[in-house]
This record gives structure tokens, C-alpha cells and sequence, in this order.
């Protein structure tokens, strides 16, 4: 059958409007209710690896974002064994297709230092479920939070994931202070264009817990492990984050 170039391009619209369609509606789990320290209710998705094991991936999104910056990853995740928790933070939005549940309750978004209850909520529900490894990964801001989340609680994280850390709040030591604290492993990377954020975190750390990936090509936050955000470096940067993981495969006693 001969297609014409106005159907072509009909079906090219369809497609791309399916695609766009697909974060919103991959991230497919048990939604869960968290309770933060200071009474805010944070909403989130879990999704179970098959078979169940006793490690979780705790996730959380950019700025002006929502759990669904995730969708795409979450799949490889569970194929490691790894539960997911996604979260959507107070501080966010609409991007990736998703609408972040936690703001829209609030009526309004917080600012980014605010969110930190939100992760130790997200913490201390996985630390009830007694899971063997717990890793929390952060995106842009949150990745910052992440590493703060490490440094306040130790005990708490088998390690921890930052994708474009920075000092993005007003105190412009408080992020690589946090990092010279960091006891567990810690992977950290960036877009190649944001390397001295990076560098400035990590200024004061010289643990040899750090694993610094370097990508060739990647954009902003955990965005650079989904294809259709980051199509010429996604695969060697999920592969390179899921190496990482493989390497925690051994429960601690």
C-alpha cells in the first residue's frame, strides 16, 4: 500500500502524540501515602521487582517535576531486583507528562530545601520494610538533598545516586560539606557541561566510597538515563549507573 506524504505525516503526529502520552502512564506500582516529620502528606508510586527482593530504589525528581522523570528507568531497575519508590516532591510540577500529586494538595510549590522531610519520609518508610539495601537517587536539586540525606543519616542508606548535585540553596557550602559526610557509596555525574558543579561538591570529599562518572554526552538530572531526553547518551549512562548497582548486590550482615 502506497502512503502518501499527508498520511505519513498523520501518522507521525499520532506517534509522536503517543510517545508523549507514555510517561504518563508507565509508571506502573502501588500508589503510597507517606507522612513527612512536619504533617505534609507526600504521595508517591511503588512498584515491586518480580520476583520481590529486599532492596528498593527510592526516587526523586528535578525541579518543577514529578515522579514521572522516572518512568523510563524504573523497568531496568526492577530487572536488577531493586523495588521502587517515586515520589512526587513538595517542591515541583508538571513536567514529563505527570502532575506531581504533593504540590497540587499543598496548592502551590515549596522551595527546594523544603522537600528534605519529603525524602526522609520516603527513608524512613523503606527502613520499616526492612529492606537489606536501600538506595535514594536524586535529580538535580533533590540530588543535592540526597547527599544531605546521607550525611543525616548514615545508618540509614546502603547508598546514593546524584545526578547533577550543586549548591542550589542559599547557603553555598552546605552541599559540599554535606558530601565530605558522606559514608556510603555515593555515585555522582552530571551533564558534561555542569562538570564544575560537580567538582565544587565534591571538593571536600575524598572518600574512596565515590564513584565519579564522567558521561561523554548527557543533559540535565536523572533526565540523562531516558532516551527520549538524552538519545545520544541515555544507554552508556543507564549502563554505567546500572553497573553501579550491580555492585551493591551483596546484603550487608
Amino acid at each position: 500500500m502506497t502512503m502518501t506524504i499527508a498520511s505519513h505525516a498523520r501518522l507521525v503526529r499520532w506517534t509522536c502524540l503517543i510517545l508523549l502520552c507514555l510517561p504518563a502512564l508507565a509508571l506502573a506500582g502501588e500508589p503510597l501515602t507517606l507522612h513527612a516529620a512536619d504533617g505534609v502528606t507526600v504521595y508517591g508510586t511503588l512498584g515491586r521487582a518480580q520476583p520481590h527482593g529486599r532492596s528498593i530504589v527510592l526516587l526523586f525528581h528535578q525541579a518543577h517535576a514529578n515522579r514521572h522523570e522516572y518512568d523510563s528507568v524504573v523497568p531496568a531497575l526492577q530487572k536488577l531486583g531493586f523495588d521502587t519508590l517515586a515520589i512526587d516532591q513538595r517542591s515541583g510540577g508538571d513536567l514529563f507528562g505527570g502532575h506531581n500529586e504533593t504540590v497540587a494538595k499543598l496548592g502551590a510549590s515549596a522551595d527546594y530545601l523544603a522537600a528534605l522531610p519529603d525524602l526522609e519520609a520516603a527513608l524512613a518508610w523503606a527502613r520499616a520494610q526492612h529492606y537489606a539495601r536501600i538506595v535514594a537517587v536524586g535529580s538535580s536539586y533533590s540530588s543535592s538533598l540526597v547527599i544531605m540525606l546521607a550525611a543525616k543519616h548514615p545508618q540509614g542508606l546502603s547508598a546514593i545516586a546524584s545526578f547533577s548535585s550543586g549548591e542550589y540553596f542559599d547557603d553555598k557550602n552546605l552541599i559540599k560539606h554535606a558530601a565530605a559526610k558522606v559514608v556510603v557509596p555515593f555515585y555522582i555525574t552530571t551533564d558534561p557541561d555542569e562538570a564544575d558543579n560537580v567538582a565544587e561538591v565534591l571538593r571536600d570529599a575524598h572518600s574512596a566510597n565515590i564513584v565519579h562518572y564522567q558521561p561523554k554526552v548527557g543533559v540535565h538530572g536523572a533526565s540523562t538515563l531516558v532516551a527520549a531526553r538524552d538519545p545520544g547518551g541515555w544507554q552508556a549512562n543507564l549502563a554505567s549507573f546500572t553497573t553501579f548497582l550491580r555492585g551493591l548486590s551483596a546484603p550487608a550482615h
